[in-house]
């Protein structure tokens, strides 16, 4: 499978290009030739995950958070270089695509979490960056609730705003915790990693179904 046909059906599929991100969603890293036999999932572009990527035969690699955001790289060094060093050495491509996977509807991590916490009626919901990320859903019992991964704890005075019984994200600072407390909105951080798993997860399904293509969900290894 070529590369850019990959690239191209990912684009299209999570619309990425209508995005304004503080990610340069698409290809991050090149590699020499087209032909891609893998592709390796993950959430983040680390040193460990190329280096698994390679041990699974993978050519593409494709992330949630990669390694270029708002104006670029300015120095490939230190974290930065070794992640790009392993890429290049083992010639694989890196994809980083951040908030198209997070709001997609039929693939993200938000409407994913959702249907995985037995929500109906899901609704887009959450600003971020000029986007809506997030959304909503109700549970068997009527009960409202709201859903945006990561680090989306600023959300939850929100939640509140539009309904909510409850918030889930992945994880908020203290200050987000000490907000929700003060208007009553009931939040649940399931972790910042975990939360954000469930988009690559089905857009590695999605792929190997449309293109027939060989992919792999490849997890955070424990230090």
């Amino acid at each position: 499978m070529k590369l850019t046909k990959i690239t191209e059906w990912i684009d299209n599929v999570l619309d990425v290009k209508s995005f304004s991100d503080v990610s340069n969603n698409g290809v991050q890293i090149a590699r020499t030739g087209e032909e891609v036999k893998k592709v390796a999932f993950g959430v983040d572009a680390s040193v460990a995950f190329i280096e698994a990527a390679v041990a699974a035969g993978a050519q593409l690699a494709i992330v949630h958070h990669g390694i270029s955001w708002g104006g670029g790289i300015e120095r490939i060094v230190d974290g930065v270089y070794n992640v790009v060093s392993a890429a290049i050495r083992h010639n694989v491509a890196l994809y980083g695509v951040h908030l198209p996977l997070d709001a997609n509807h039929a693939y993200g991590n938000n409407y994913e979490l959702a249907r995985y916490l037995g929500l109906k009626n899901l609704k887009p919901a959450f600003v971020y960056h000029g986007e809506t990320i997030g959304c909503t859903g109700t549970l068997p019992n009527g009960k409202k609730v709201g859903v945006c991964s990561g680090g989306a704890g600023e959300f939850a005075v929100d939640a509140k705003k539009i309904g909510c019984d409850l918030y889930v994200t992945g994880e908020a600072s203290w200050g987000d915790v000490i907000a929700a407390e003060n208007v009553g909105m009931r939040m649940i951080c399931a972790g910042h990693y975990a939360t954000e798993t469930f988009g690559v997860k089905a857009l590695a399904k999605a792929m190997k179904k449309a293109l027939r293509v060989d992919t792999v969900f490849i997890p955070r290894a424990e230090p």
